[in-house]
């Protein structure tokens, strides 16, 4: 490979791997969302069975 070939593949690889953290960072974000979200259907499942006590007794 010639030198400008050379740094033309370096500067697309640079190019996918800055397009990859982006998608990662989204994908960190995106899975915090979900764990907040998760533990809210917990708590609310947890208050939702110790109303559900009452009326079993």
């Amino acid at each position: 490979m010639e030198e400008d070939e050379l740094r033309k593949r370096i500067e697309e690889l640079e190019a996918l791997l800055e397009l990859m953290n982006a998608k990662y960072e989204e994908m960190k974000r995106d899975n915090e969302i979900l764990r907040r979200a998760l533990e809210e259907l917990r708590k609310e499942n947890e208050l939702l069975r110790g109303e559900g006590k009452w009326w079993r007794s």
